[in-house]
């Protein structure tokens, strides 16, 4: 799925422009409708009067010469949903672990804190990864996902799905197995790093760090429908077989041990 670069909006199959190379939906597809900058070259200067008018009434959301390579950068509307996934994020630890808030405080917010770097890097592993191959990329939250989340937190089966990176551009199979991988992966990293510190120290809180992580990596692994899983597997099935099998023998870890 990518986002129209005129309005936002998501589609299933976008038009490209030729003359600016974007993508946009079928109401955005005309150069005169998205403020086409490679259109406007082309334009007799008769025409310069119309542009002027097409500028007042149509507002380009982002410019694409911002998605360079290596370039990290997040919109206002991207940094609000962050913020609200984040005190949801909060809010599961505190469900699932309120009854220690007084007799371990130190255990509740580490693993406040561990949930929600986990959510967070995730996320941003995601959208990093898409900026540095030079695509728009930003998190968005989802009004279904985030109602499931919340409900979720009254329930005994919790799913954490308060929303998703948004990616736009001509992305191949490749480059959307190697961006799904990024979040799965960072959740493992962190998790053989407190996996790593748990055989050292033996401590709760390294633990929880891993009992977080695991579950988080191998849930994202499902290699069907909309999960990360689904488009690792179609671009390297090799890959979705390690990365899922130490997720796995992580989480294993964490609920046996």
């Amino acid at each position: 799925m990518v986002q129209c670069e005129a309005c936002g909006k998501d589609v299933d199959m976008p038009f490209r422009c030729n003359y600016c190379g974007g993508y946009f939906c079928s109401e955005h597809r005309l150069p005169e409708f998205h403020q086409c900058s490679g259109f406007q070259r082309y334009q007799s200067p008769a025409r310069e009067g119309m542009r002027e008018d097409f500028s007042r009434a149509y507002t380009f959301p982002y410019s694409r010469n911002l998605h360079s390579k290596n370039r990290f950068w997040f919109s206002q509307r991207e940094l609000r949903d962050l913020s609200i996934g984040l005190i949801v994020m909060i809010a599961l630890p505190l469900v699932w672990f309120g009854r220690y808030v007084f007799r371990d405080p130190l255990f509740v917010l580490a693993s406040i804190s561990i949930f929600s770097s986990a959510f967070l890097f995730h996320e941003i592993a995601h959208k990093f990864s898409a900026q540095m191959m030079g695509f728009w990329s930003e998190f968005r939250l989802n009004a279904l996902g985030l109602l499931i989340t919340l409900v979720s937190l009254f329930s005994p089966l919790k799913i954490v799905a308060p929303g998703a990176v948004l990616v736009s551009g001509p992305l191949y199979l490749s480059d959307y197995g190697k961006i799904s991988l990024a979040g799965p992966l960072t959740n493992i990293a962190m998790g053989v790093l407190f996996f790593v510190s748990d055989l050292s120290f033996n401590s709760s809180i390294t633990w929880i760090g891993v009992y977080i992580n695991s579950p988080l990596a191998l849930f994202n692994m499902i290699p069907f429908g909309m999960f990360d899983g689904a488009k690792i597997f179609r671009w390297n099935w090799r890959v979705w077989v390690v990365a899922t099998l130490i997720a796995g023998a992580l989480f294993f870890y964490s609920s046996v041990f």
